[in-house]
């Protein structure tokens, strides 16, 4: 019995680990996507500090927003594939996981939106002062946006 629930949750944990890396993965292609400028180029070859603020917020704010879906209220009567009366705890994880790639997608479009935001209301270009002038304060600026609509996200979720 205590064999069974350690092998259960040692799956589980391996489970949310490897969905946690793909959600970082899909981030990661949603801020290429939004981001004007070529993040490999600027970060790896150009040495652009302030394009790796900006990346690093992306993360931390991505980890937050899966720590929320993983960490949230799921509501189970919604999934027709769960036996009320006896829940198979494999059809529950199956709920969650839809459920983190569902809030998931909600936090990629209000970080893709926050950053559209930011650039519309900033009196300067973002993009310009990121890529060619590597203004570090800007960089952090967009990083500390990006943390901040994760935080409030977090918040809503759990």
């Amino acid at each position: 019995m205590v064999i069974s629930h350690f092998v259960n949750v040692s799956l589980e944990i391996l489970i949310y680990f490897l969905v946690s890396i793909i959600c970082l993965f899909i981030g990661r292609k949603v801020l290429d996507l939004i981001t004007p400028y070529d993040l490999d180029k600027q970060t790896s070859e150009e040495k652009n500090i302030a394009a790796g603020i900006t990346e690093s917020g992306f993360y931390i704010s991505m980890a937050i927003i899966v720590h929320a879906s993983v960490t949230g209220v799921v509501n189970y009567e919604m999934f027709s594939f769960i036996n009320q009366e006896d829940p198979q705890r494999f059809a529950l994880l199956g709920a969650e996981l839809i459920t983190t790639a569902v809030y998931l997608l909600i936090g990629l479009i209000c970080l893709s939106l926050g950053r559209r935001t930011l650039d519309w209301i900033t009196k300067f270009d973002l993009n310009k002062e990121i890529q060619l002038e590597r203004n570090v304060g800007v960089g952090a600026i967009e990083a500390s946006m990006y943390i901040s609509i994760a935080i409030i996200i977090h918040g809503i979720m759990v």
